[in-house]
């Protein structure tokens, strides 16, 4: 498996994680001196202390996504080492984040690393709450709706195939992968399927005997897809 990632967008978005944290964390401690050693000076203060709010808030989850290992590229690249030469998994490079070009099709993946108890019925989601998630409040996003997440994701990417292979009829599908062993899934009649990273090699297995991209369409994808 050819594994494609922009290298220079991690080493970016990991530095301005790092940055946004330190300059936060200044920030906020600039504001508590103001506050104690110049009490009068409220709006300096307090000014300090939103932007120190909102800084810190931004480099933790810059942090979480690009600084913290394993990151959801390598979880991914982890999950499907040893697929054969026929395959390209791509992060970062295309208008959807975690691509995979297989003989069975397009796949595109929104990952996931929250724990906990997840329920997902059709389209719906419910994370259920715990106190630890508080911990996690400055740094990891919500679940949200990874459905409406991964359909949008797939939508960007048959808008950059059509620009580019307008008569195509190439097969991309959605994958919501958890990459968090704490997560608990409950699926219910998942409106897109829903695994587990460790089971996403052999999810995606089952699908390779319906092949349904040719060597030639293949070939022709991957360079686009090289070229973006």
């Amino acid at each position: 498996m050819k594994v494609i990632i922009n290298e220079k967008l991690v080493t970016r978005q990991a530095a301005i994680g790092k940055w946004a944290s330190l300059i936060g964390m200044g920030a906020l401690l600039a504001g508590l001196v103001v506050s104690y050693r110049w009490p009068n000076l409220t709006t300096a203060s307090f000014g300090c202390l939103i932007i120190g709010f909102l800084l810190a808030s931004v480099g933790t989850y810059n942090m979480n996504r690009w600084v913290k290992e394993p990151r959801a590229d390598q979880v991914l690249t982890k999950a499907l080492k040893g697929f054969d030469n026929k395959h390209f998994l791509y992060h970062y490079t295309l208008p959807a984040t975690h691509v995979l070009l297989a003989p069975s099709g397009i796949f595109v993946f929104t990952v996931k690393d929250h724990h906990g108890e997840i329920r997902c019925e059709g389209e719906k989601w419910h994370h259920k709450f715990n106190w630890g998630r508080l911990l996690l409040l400055f740094g990891q996003e919500s679940l949200g709706n990874p459905t409406g997440e991964v359909r949008r994701e797939i939508g960007k990417l048959r808008r950059f195939l059509d620009e580019r292979l307008p008569e195509a009829d190439v097969p991309i599908e959605g994958l919501i992968v958890f990459t968090n062993p704490g997560a608990r899934l409950e699926l219910i009649d998942p409106a897109v399927p829903v695994v587990s990273s460790n089971k996403l090699k052999a999810f995606l297995r089952k699908l390779k005997r319906k092949k349904r991209i040719s060597a030639e369409q293949r070939k022709e994808l991957a360079e686009i897809f090289e070229g973006a």
